[in-house]
Order: structure tokens, then sequence, then C-alpha cells
């Protein structure tokens, strides 16, 4: 995918989250073999299909993002260098989610990964309300939540184990 330096088009915007939501779903699939007991590979099957959910969300979202976003920015790109470190310092990124699994030794350190990874979208979404109308921001706020209701899970989880 290429980057527009001033612009990022709707386009861009979409295929950025798509790459987060994949990473995600493949990361929940490759752990659960490595996740001992039924309730955290349940929990994983779960997270998995509720990424692909969100894969089909961003479809919807891809027709209420505004043409074009002109940020205010202090240089040429800024905005674009910002969002482009976010995705790229998230927790999965398609790179690197094979390496990720092949270290996990616990259910906690799967359950870190897991949280980790709803923090990261919880911001990264917040950053794309920036990006859409009124419509597209509804959207967001759902899967905003959804989100943070993924987290509650984990915790819950987490303190199980």
């Amino acid at each position: 995918m290429s980057w527009s330096l001033i612009n990022f088009s709707g386009e861009e915007i979409i295929e950025l989250a798509l790459e987060m939501e994949r990473s995600g779903k493949t990361f929940y699939e490759k752990a659960i073999p490595y996740a001992e007991g039924a309730k955290l590979k349940d929990m994983l099957n779960y997270l998995s299909k509720e990424e692909e959910k969100h894969i089909a969300d961003f479809g919807k979202l891809a027709e209420k993002l505004s043409k074009e976003f002109v940020p205010n920015e202090s240089y040429v790109g800024e905005y674009g260098d910002y969002l482009k470190s976010m995705i790229h310092s998230h927790i999965f990124n398609l790179s690197n989610v094979e390496d990720l699994v092949k270290e996990i030794k616990t259910n906690q350190e799967i359950l870190r990964f897991a949280l980790n990874f709803e923090k990261d979208s919880i911001l990264i979404f917040q950053e794309f309300a920036n990006l859409v109308n009124k419509a597209g921001n509804e959207l967001l706020q759902q899967l905003i939540n959804e989100e943070k209701g993924h987290i509650k899970k984990i915790n819950l989880l987490f303190q199980e184990i």
C-alpha cells in the first residue's frame, strides 16, 4: 500500500484498519494450540470471530469515510507519520504475528498480548474517528465499545488463571 504524504484517502484508512484486524484474527487463531485449558481456547475462538466481524464492519465504514482528510499539521506529512507509527507499533502487525505466537510460553502471555492488541485497537480507532462523518463515528464508537468489552472479558479470564 502506498501512503499519501499530505492526504489520507478512505481506502488507505480502511486498509490500515483491515491490516490490524487481520493480524489480530491470525494471532488468536494461531495461539489456540499454545493455550492450555478450554476457557482460554474458547476465548481465543470468540476473539477470532469478533475480528472477523470487525473486518466486515470496516467494509461498511469505508462508505462513511470522508473522501479526503486534510490534517492540521506542523509539517507536511506529520499526521501520516503519526498514524503510520501507531499502526506499525501496534502489538500485532502482519510481519510479526507468526514470531509472536512461537514465543508464547504461558496462558498469561497469550492474555497479555490479547489485552495489548485490544488496547492498541481502541487508540487507533479513536484516531480514525477524526477522519469520518457522523455515521462513521457511530460505527467506530460501536467498535470501540466492543473492544472495551473484549478487554473486560480478557481481564476476567486473566484473574481466573
